[in-house]
C-alpha cells in the first residue's frame, strides 16, 4: 500500500507544479547507523503559490511501513496545514488525513469537506488522545479499512488539497499562527516526536521540524 501511495502522491504533486528539491542531509537516514532497524527516505517539494511539501517513507525490520506527508502553506495562503500519515503492518492499515487551522478564520476548505463526505463512512481508527487531536478541523479523516479504500481516501485528499491552491488567497497574519502551531508541535509533541528525537536528538528534531516538515519563508 505505502509504495503505491507514495508514487501516486509524488506524481500528483509534480503534476500540480511541485518541484523536487535537491537531495540533502535528510534525504536518506537510518537508525541505528550500524545494522539499522529503521530507514527513512525523505523527498521535499516547493510549490509556487503554496509553499512546501514533504514526503517521508519509513521502512522497518519489524515489517511496519509508513508514509508521512506534510503540506505546509508557507506562503500564507488560506489553506489549513495538512498532515497525512499512512501505516501498514501485516493486516493492520490506517490513514490519517489531519487538517489544522491553527486559529485562522476564513480558510479555503470546501473541497476538503467534500472529501470528508465521500469517505466518512469508513471505520474510525481508535487512536490515543493527545492535545493535537482537539486542534484538528472537524473534517479530518482518521480511518481504517481495506487497502483500496484507504489509498483512494489519501489520494482524494491530496488531489482536492492541491486543487484548492488555485483558488486560495494570501493572509499575511496566518504566518504567525502557523509558526506558533509549529512551536507547539515541537514543544508539546507530535506524532513523530519520539521517532525524530531518537533519530536526530532533540536539537536535530527541532531543526527537522523547522526546515523539512513545517518550514516557513
Amino acid at each position: 500500500m505505502i509504495a503505491n501511495l507514495k508514487q501516486s502522491a509524488s506524481e500528483l504533486i509534480l503534476s500540480n507544479g511541485g518541484v523536487l528539491k535537491k537531495e540533502d542531509m535528510y534525504s536518506r537516514m537510518k537508525y541505528p547507523r550500524i545494522l539499522p532497524l529503521m530507514r527513512f527516505a525523505v523527498d521535499q517539494y516547493d510549490v509556487a503559490g503554496f509553499g512546501h511539501i514533504m514526503l517521508m517513507h519509513t521502512t522497518t525490520k519489524m515489517g511496519m511501513e509508513l508514509i508521512t506527508m506534510s503540506f505546509m502553506p508557507s506562503e500564507s495562503v488560506n489553506l489549513p496545514y495538512l498532515l497525512i500519515d499512512a501505516m501498514s503492518m501485516k493486516k493492520k492499515r490506517c490513514v490519517f488525513a489531519e487538517y489544522y487551522g491553527c486559529g485562522q478564520d476564513g480558510l479555503n476548505d470546501r473541497l476538503l469537506k467534500d472529501v470528508f463526505e465521500k469517505h466518512k463512512h469508513l471505520p474510525d481508527y481508535d487512536e490515543k488522545d493527545n492535545w493535537y487531536v482537539k486542534e484538528r478541523m472537524p473534517y479530518s479523516l482518521i480511518k481504517t479499512g481495506t487497502e483500496d479504500e484507504l489509498v483512494l481516501m489519501a489520494l482524494d485528499t491530496v488531489t482536492s488539497y492541491l486543487a484548492s491552491v488555485r483558488s486560495s488567497s494570501v493572509i499575511p497574519e496566518y504566518k504567525d499562527k502557523l509558526k506558533a502551531f509549529r512551536e507547539r508541535m515541537i514543544v508539546d509533541g507530535n506524532p513523530s516526536s519520539k521517532t525524530l528525537n531518537m533519530l536526530l536528538k532533540e536539537d536535530g528534531a527541532r531543526k527537522f521540524m523547522e526546515n523539512v516538515i513545517m518550514p516557513l519563508k
